[in-house]
């Protein structure tokens, strides 16, 4: 249904309650980057793998099925022979991807086109979970008994062929191709075509990185703790020196431990088979090998390490080139100082990031609401690099996000839910004369307000209120206020 109606149907009936509807923004760009991370894991079974076509120029972004950033197409020619085959390749995809939650379609044929429209067809065929391999061969044999939905042909078209009862592909294929491209014209053939893989279809791989890992394997399982440690350091230490050597910082550090053993502790990080990893993240890159070992350290003991262990592997993500520091002509000494303090918070927020997790971490962020509860926010401070993202932390103050602190027209501090007072006013719907407050009588000698603070019909919560800034005869400042047309007055704040 409509946003719009979804809300009005979902609608709370008061403040306290909520209406039980998260909205998402759809962003294109964002899931085509986390699209694009999913290429390393594709790359452990060939190194050509490419992300979805970006639409044409001068097209709707939704008019082509195929540039919808949700599949991966990837060249596995020459590949098949070391899973056993083209059908072991696929199964060992399928496994590696949803034993790290994710649910996936694999389709192998002899041509892009073909892959996907068998891999999006897949719920039609009767077999929705299984991997399809197609023969060599046989692509438009699979095809024809396909609906015309799996040929990515525009909206329109789909529409009207099934309104002319041609529902599967082998139908269309029967119709002239004159009287196809009259009606709808080239783009549906060459749509055909390609779904068909008549065309020819280049994919634009993704260059694969250079990473810097380090790793050692043990002849004979290894479970005495120490020198596992031992030679984890020595990986740690190995890569900063291969990040040295490049002239790189890096984001993350990827830990993973091979094992034989298929128990691991309850709350320990997630594994495929034998095999457990967890990443150390940094607020700002770096490559300072002590710096690193610390941080790994911190994490490795929020994880319970299995027996039996084979191999130790450390890889750095998220490489970058380091920046230089802006270099002053005057007031070094000072700007060296802040440099330091500088430093000195991103190290401490690294550590308590990566000793607690990164949700452990958080500061207040101003956001624009005209809710008052809502305005100020808990961010994780963790970083980029905690989270798994690519960017650059700001550790810098609420000032850098775009807040600004303002007059002292509101308190700084907000009671943690209001509470409700007992109010005398003068006249219905005016100012308060009296409260009680804390067992005890507030009567107020100045006031200022009404300040009407009031959310629109389309929002998720809907909120009218009528707040007053009073001064009572003790001095003490409170912030009150009435919900719109009701009698209830409530304390929200107190300033100090």
């Amino acid at each position: 249904m409509p946003l719009a109606e979804a809300r009005a149907v979902l609608s709370p009936s008061s403040e306290e309650e909520s209406g039980g509807l998260e909205v998402i923004e759809a962003n294109s760009g964002r899931d085509r980057e986390s699209l694009a991370i999913q290429c390393r894991c594709a790359w452990r079974f060939t190194p050509r793998v490419a992300l979805p076509p970006v639409p044409g120029v001068g097209r709707p972004a939704g008019s082509d099925p195929r540039t919808r950033p949700e599949s991966l197409l990837a060249n596995i020619t020459g590949c098949g022979h070391l899973f056993g085959d083209d059908h072991g390749l696929a199964m060992a995809m399928q496994e590696d991807w949803s034993q790290r939650g994710f649910r996936v379609r694999v389709a192998v044929a002899g041509s892009p086109g073909t892959a996907w429209a068998i891999a999006h067809a897949a719920h039609w065929t009767g077999q929705p979970a299984a991997p399809l391999v197609v023969t060599p061969g046989r692509d438009e044999q699979w095809m024809r008994r396909l609906p015309i939905e799996a040929l990515a042909l525009e909206t329109r078209v789909v529409r009207t062929l099934r309104e002319l009862g041609v529902l599967r592909v082998d139908r269309l294929l029967e119709l002239p191709a004159s009287e196809v491209k009259r009606r709808f014209g080239d783009e549906t053939l060459w749509r055909i075509d390609r779904a068909l893989g008549q065309i020819d279809e280049p994919l634009d791989c993704l260059p694969m990185p250079d990473p810097v890992v380090a790793w050692k394997a043990f002849e004979h399982p290894v479970s005495r703790m120490d020198w596992l440690e031992e030679v984890l350091q020595g990986l740690v230490v190995e890569v900063a020196e291969g990040l040295k050597r490049r002239g790189r910082v890096a984001w993350r550090l990827v830990c993973r431990v091979c094992h034989e053993d298929s128990e691991v502790g309850p709350g320990g990080p997630g594994r495929a088979g034998g095999r457990m990893e967890w990443a150390t993240g940094l607020v700002e890159p770096g490559r300072e090998a002590a710096h690193l070992w610390g941080l790994v350290q911190l994490r490795m003991q929020r994880h319970r390490w299995p027996r039996q262990v084979t191999r130790l592997e450390v890889q750095a993500e998220g490489l970058v080139v380091p920046e230089r520091p802006q270099e002053t002509l005057f007031d070094a000494d000072a700007e060296a100082a802040c440099q330091r303090v500088k430093r000195g918070l991103v190290r401490l927020v690294e550590r308590l990031a990566n000793r607690l997790g990164r949700h452990a971490v958080a500061w207040p962020v101003l956001s624009d609401d005209v809710v008052p509860e809502a305005v100020v926010q808990l961010r994780p401070v963790a970083g980029p690099g905690v989270d798994g993202t690519s960017g650059r932390a700001d550790l810098s103050g609420p000032e850098a996000n775009g807040g600004r602190v303002g007059p002292a027209s509101r308190p700084l501090r907000l009671i943690d839910g209001p509470r409700a007072i007992e109010v005398m006013a003068v006249a219905p719907q005016g100012p308060p004369v009296r409260f009680g407050w804390e067992g005890r009588t507030c009567h107020v000698s100045r006031y200022w307000g009404p300040e009407r603070i009031e959310t629109g019909w389309w929002t998720d919560r809907q909120v009218a209120r009528d707040y007053y800034r009073v001064e009572i005869d003790t001095g003490e400042w409170y912030w009150v206020f009435r919900r719109h047309g009701e009698e209830d007055w409530f304390v929200h704040g107190v300033f100090e």
